[in-house]
């Protein structure tokens, strides 16, 4: 591998863990997720109206950790929120009045209430549009579309379209996917600069596990959840009209040349549903989304948020060397013993060590960590939650350790 140049390095590392072989050291994968804001300086209003405000600080991320796998800003753009008036989160800006410093909330809705149930499985199409007049505040008057009403011969079937509020709900989405056509451009010359400088980006390429496409987007976490034990048929249908987004997700991760997809999990947890809900109704969608992602020649990055003590075995029905699975928190020596034959695991390094504590701490337990779970390949090193705010000394321990101890030869 010597002489190859930087990124070609980089990537035959990750190749190589992922194919359960052992590189020339354990690849170092950080996950950020305010880090690049709060570690830097740059407020959450200033990233989310221009997300190239975070280049300074992502050449830095570059320059002093040298991940392997660069792990770019997820911030959403605030102009095309506000422009839309999206009421499924809170960011800075006027349109919440929130400040600057206060970083982007997800909030938990339930835009589909139980006696509309039926008519979302009956008409999932005429629903959408009910749905998205819901989520942002200036396409109300998508209600009073009927898609179907205006699909028959006649042009006088097309008379809504002409209807003020209708109108304006219409202008306000062209203008919407224009802002956000333009933050997309942005982010993808960010994706390039990394490229040239020898970092391989990923995290802008995503696809959802339908189950949380459900609950987050749609029905409600807790809702969704619930579902599994009162509602057990409805959500059985509901989760096969939302695997629909499937294709489109992938589509979009190729025309972004992306090698590896983001598959973040949130509901799947123990703490959400029993092992035999799982496999029932969060599984069978997760491993569509993993086989069409192998399938159209990327690797699918998937991020287990929570407790996973349960799933292992489950998780073992994929391709062979094919897959890599981060846990937040589980048994990793396990998941080794489990999943080592068959995927690629990451993990080890508890993100509140690198908040909280001294660094010699964080060296201990990285050679902690390698020493179990390094031998054989198909290891890599990344923390448990995402990246806020820690002890830079911490953090640099953790890469240094890695960089030197982590050495397979």
């Amino acid at each position: 591998m010597q002489g190859l140049p930087p990124i070609a390095l980089r990537g035959m590392r990750i190749d190589q863990a992922v194919a359960l072989q052992e590189p020339d050291r354990v690849p170092f994968i950080p996950t950020w997720n305010n880090f690049y804001q709060l570690e830097y300086g740059v407020s959450f209003g200033d990233s989310m109206r221009d997300p190239m405000t975070l280049m300074p600080a992502v050449n830095h991320v570059m320059d002093r950790y040298e991940p392997d796998l660069l792990f770019l800003p997820t911030t959403f753009p605030s102009p095309a929120m506000n422009r839309a008036g999206a009421l499924y989160s809170r960011y800075p800006g006027e349109f919440h009045k929130l400040g600057d410093d206060i970083p982007y909330q997800y909030i938990d809705n339930q835009f589909l209430e139980d006696e509309d149930y039926d008519k979302f499985l009956k008409d999932p199409t005429w629903f959408m549009f009910k749905l998205l007049a819901k989520k942002y505040k200036n396409f109300f008057g998508l209600e009073m579309l009927n898609p179907y009403a205006m699909n028959n011969s006649a042009i006088y079937s097309l008379a809504p379209l002409g209807i003020p509020p209708v109108q304006a709900s219409l202008q306000a989405m062209m203008d919407t996917g224009n802002l956000v056509m333009e933050n997309l451009g942005k982010m993808t010359a960010m994706s390039m600069h990394c490229v040239e400088r020898g970092f391989i980006p990923f995290g802008t390429a995503t696809c959802m596990c339908p189950f949380d496409e459900f609950a987050d987007h749609v029905r409600g976490i807790m809702e969704a959840c619930m579902d599994c034990i009162e509602e057990p048929e409805r959500l059985e249908a509901a989760l096969e009209i939302c695997e629909q987004h499937i294709p489109t997700f992938i589509a979009n991760a190729k025309m972004q040349h992306a090698k590896y997809l983001f598959v973040p999990l949130h509901c799947g947890t123990d703490d959400f549903m029993s092992l035999e809900n799982y496999k029932k109704f969060y599984w069978p969608g997760l491993k569509k989304v993993l086989l069409a992602a192998i399938e159209a020649e990327m690797t699918p990055i998937v991020i287990c948020e929570g407790k996973y003590h349960t799933r292992l075995e489950v998780l073992a029905d994929v391709p062979k060397g094919k897959v890599i699975y981060f846990f937040e928190d589980t048994d990793l020596v396990k998941a080794k013993q489990i999943l080592g034959d068959v995927a690629c695991i990451g993990g080890g390094m508890p993100t509140e060590y690198l908040m909280m504590g001294d660094k010699q701490r964080v060296i201990d337990h990285t050679k902690k960590m390698i020493d179990l779970l390094a031998p054989g390949g198909g290891f890599i090193m990344t923390n448990s939650l995402a990246i806020d705010q820690v002890k830079t000394e911490n953090l640099e321990a953790w890469k240094d350790t890695v960089f030197e101890y982590g050495k397979y030869r």
